[in-house]
């Protein structure tokens, strides 16, 4: 028989319950509020007593303490996605079309158009200020006369993700690993939630909704095809790949070290044919994931002087086009995560002595289309200044992501 415990060691068995309980409590993560990205405000209520840099919203004021964060992001596609070739389409299509674009471009209520005239007020200014938003993180926040530019034109910026109503809101610490509401000197706190490190956390802007399908998939598909590869049970989210560290990087496409990085290329002889493959080992979703770019695989057989006797050319695309009733899908040709695709040159002419492959990428391969038929009509001055702009900074983002020669054995 079990003998009966003393009042004491009730007590302090109680006591202890209390305090598991108590410890439970605060392990308990409470995730992002409901509607977090549903028409999400950032806006500091009055009844939050904080200081002029504390109520500020511009990444600029939040460079005051998280400056490694600032430098990183100011450079990243996030904090330009106010861009001249988003935003010299705006005069043409009206402001409902561009409060709809801006609700990933620029996704707080406070970054929305109130009217036309604050639309054509906005475009005219970004316009005045052509590299958009290049502020540093010892910007005087205070300075009367330093370059305000609206919260918009800064795009997805800090407050976006981290500010719902003046309240702040972040993954938990390093170090400690907390979550909940953490108590900081700065803008009373924060709330720490694992949601911060989670894929669904970017589905917002980058998975479209479903009656946004062609061909049954969603024009932005990236969280359903990384849910569909094996990333989500190795535990690899967005975040680990796209900010590394945490870093405020966000590389994608655009980026040759970042796309290498999750491809392996083969290039190998066998009797009368080259192998080249491309494989598929650390993307998480599609490549490429949106309709916008296209890779080019180029295989070229060149004869002892090095001239070109054979081309052959492929392209990784989902390439889709608006024809008569709606969007259709005219080809969906990208490499799905894990997979390996061949690329075969066959036969070989008797007289190639090595074969060259080349992989080129252009990031913005839809935007060009759109930006050299929008050139054909008749633009407004502000919008057309725009889209020039936009139409050189185009040309400029394609590279070269892979070339290797093999020579070739005489036998073949």
């Amino acid at each position: 028989m079990t003998k009966p415990l003393s009042l004491k060691q009730s007590v302090l068995a109680v006591i202890s319950i209390i305090g598991g309980l108590m410890l439970m409590a605060a392990a308990i993560d409470p995730g992002l509020p409901l509607g977090y990205w549903d028409q999400p405000s950032a806006k500091v209520p009055s009844s939050h007593n904080w200081s002029e840099l504390e109520k500020d919203l511009r990444p600029e004021a939040c460079a005051q303490c998280h400056a490694a964060q600032f430098n990183v992001w100011k450079k990243s596609l996030h904090a330009h996605a106010y861009s001249p070739g988003l935003v010299g389409q705006f005069p043409g299509q009206g402001l409902a079309y561009a409060n709809d674009c801006l609700v990933c471009h620029a996704p707080l209520k406070e970054q929305l158009y109130t009217d036309s005239t604050d639309m054509d007020d906005s475009i005219l200014l970004r316009l005045k200020h052509a590299e958009g938003f290049d502020a540093d993180a010892d910007y005087d926040v205070n300075d009367p006369d330093a370059k305000r530019l609206p919260l918009r034109h800064t795009g997805v910026s800090c407050a976006v993700c981290h500010v719902r109503n003046g309240d702040r809101f972040g993954p938990p610490p390093r170090v400690s690993g907390a979550v909940g509401k953490q108590d900081t000197p700065a803008h009373g706190g924060f709330t720490a939630t694992k949601d911060f490190e989670q894929s669904q956390f970017c589905a917002s802007c980058h998975q479209f909704p479903d009656y946004m399908a062609i061909n049954g998939k969603p024009l932005e598909n990236t969280l359903t095809e990384w849910k569909n590869s094996s990333f989500p049970d190795k535990g690899v989210t967005c975040q680990v790949c796209h900010m590394p560290d945490r870093a405020h990087e966000f590389r994608g496409i655009h980026d040759p070290k970042m796309v290498k990085k999750g491809l392996t290329f083969s290039l190998t002889q066998q009797k009368n044919s080259v192998y080249f493959s491309i494989a598929s080992t650390w993307i998480g979703h599609a490549f490429p994931t949106y309709v916008t770019p296209k890779v080019i695989v180029e295989a070229e057989a060149l004869n002892g002087k090095g001239s070109i006797i054979q081309h052959q050319q492929w392209e990784i695309i989902r390439e889709v086009a608006y024809q008569g009733d709606g969007w259709k899908e005219l080809r969906d040709t990208r490499i799905m995560p894990g997979e390996t695709r061949q690329f075969l040159l066959n036969p070989l002419p008797t007289d190639a002595r090595s074969v060259r492959y080349r992989v080129r990428v252009i990031p913005d391969n839809f935007y060009k289309g759109i930006y050299e038929s929008l050139l054909s009509d008749d633009l407004t001055a502000v919008a057309g200044a725009h889209i020039r702009k936009a139409n050189e900074q185009t040309a400029k983002n394609d590279y070269l992501l892979y070339e290797e020669v093999i020579t070739l054995n005489q036998a073949h």
